[in-house]
């Protein structure tokens, strides 16, 4: 074989085959405490923890939620973010996640974006997209705005996607 044949052949076996997947980015120490201020968040939420999701809210964040209906209209609801940290007894298991989070820092903000999913005793029950925006108090993590959309098919078992 010519070198340049075997150039060609070596590209497009290369083009055919599939994209390895990209290593993952080590998280910069300041993203790492921003997606722990989130998590610990929403481990709060999953064990109907008030004071636990109170520790990391701002006092006037703001949550916004959009609620897709069947009829693919979307109903948007804001409000004061203490809204978001009621916290509501009862017997049911929750759990609530994100899935491969995007976190974005600079300076003193911070954005996590991701899918997520809420399951009730250990059934997904709606998932969708969610964000927090951070900002940097006294050295902490506070979550100055929370907005995630509800769906309430199309999840996936795991609330990560499409059935």
């Amino acid at each position: 074989m010519q070198p340049r044949f075997c150039s060609t052949v070596v590209l497009l076996l290369a083009a055919a085959l599939p994209a390895a997947a990209a290593p993952a980015v080590p998280r910069t120490m300041d993203e790492q405490a921003a997606l722990a201020a989130v998590e610990a968040t929403l481990a709060a939420v999953s064990a109907r923890d008030e004071p636990g999701i109170r520790r990391y809210l701002r006092p006037t964040g703001t949550a916004t939620v959009l609620f897709h209906r069947a009829d693919g209209s979307v109903s948007v609801r804001s409000s004061a973010l203490d809204a978001y940290a009621e916290a509501t007894p009862g017997p049911e298991r929750y759990a609530e996640r994100m899935h491969d989070p995007l976190v974005r820092v600079q300076g003193a903000m911070a954005l996590v974006w991701g899918r997520y999913s809420f399951a009730v005793d250990g059934k997904v029950a709606h998932c969708g997209e969610q964000h927090f925006d951070l900002v940097r108090e006294d050295g902490q993590w506070k979550i100055q705005n929370v907005t995630w959309s509800v769906q309430m098919s199309g999840c996936g078992a795991a609330g990560t996607g499409p059935e």
